[in-house]
């Protein structure tokens, strides 16, 4: 069980908060609507030597002690990038949308080490946070965005959240793989949507956006990777 507890924030207001306790995480791959889209993934996967997926979509359990609202994270490589998904949070008697990455070591996956490669790097969310229920009925037209590079210089990845699975199907499908119970502290990651730059290079900063215009309200998440040296 984790003892990490995030404080967050209901739409951003810091007047607002709540405080999360995550116990297991799950992260979803492959989750995309459009099969066309889900191959491309796997594609640019396999170019950086990752193996596809023997079931899709696929889903790896992860310490909930990893996940962090931090804006920093450090690596002993550059063989590691981010990922932009939605994360739902399972709490007590709500279910709260945040944007987030799923960092993940490429060169541990590329030696099929998948499970290992989640647990090497954390796994990043905004502070903020929104109540699924505000956003349910318009859930499709939310945009998912994420740059890498200084000031967001590169578009990296764009989609709406029509492109991956839908949260209904998403914790139901999780809810089997944990025993027909999504317990208070469970965080699922959603899965991603190809990427807009060949190959999936290494940056020293991913930004991600969730994006509801109907509200005019927006979560961020983002970071910087650091590599270790002895400089």
């Amino acid at each position: 069980m984790s003892c990490n507890t995030l404080e967050l924030f209901i739409d951003n207001n810091v007047d607002n908060p709540i405080y999360f306790k995550p116990k297991i995480i799950v992260n979803a791959g492959y989750t995309g609507r459009n099969q066309e889209e889900v191959m491309k993934h796997v594609e640019e996967l396999k170019k950086i030597g990752v193996p596809a997926p023997d079931e899709i979509p696929a889903f790896f359990l992860k310490s909930g002690s990893k996940l962090t609202t931090r804006n920093c994270c450090e690596v002993v490589d550059k063989d590691n990038t981010g990922e932009a998904e939605y994360v739902l949070l399972i709490a007590k008697d709500q279910i709260y949308v945040a944007a987030g990455s799923d960092h993940t070591d490429r060169k541990l996956e590329a030696l099929d080490q998948i499970p290992k490669a989640k647990q090497v790097t954390p796994n990043f969310m905004s502070r903020g946070v929104w109540r699924y229920e505000d956003v349910k009925d318009h859930w499709d037209e939310i945009k998912l965005t994420a740059w890498i590079g200084k000031n967001k210089q590169t578009l990296y990845q764009q989609a709406t959240l029509s492109a991956i699975m839908d949260p209904e199907e998403l914790m139901k499908r999780v809810e089997k793989l944990l025993g027909g119970k999504l317990e208070e502290g469970t965080v699922i990651y959603s899965g991603t949507v190809g990427a807009l730059v060949e190959g999936m290079p290494f940056s020293e900063q991913f930004h991600v956006e969730l994006k509801d215009e109907k509200r005019n309200q927006s979560l961020h998440c983002q970071y910087e990777i650091k590599v270790l040296d002895w400089k």
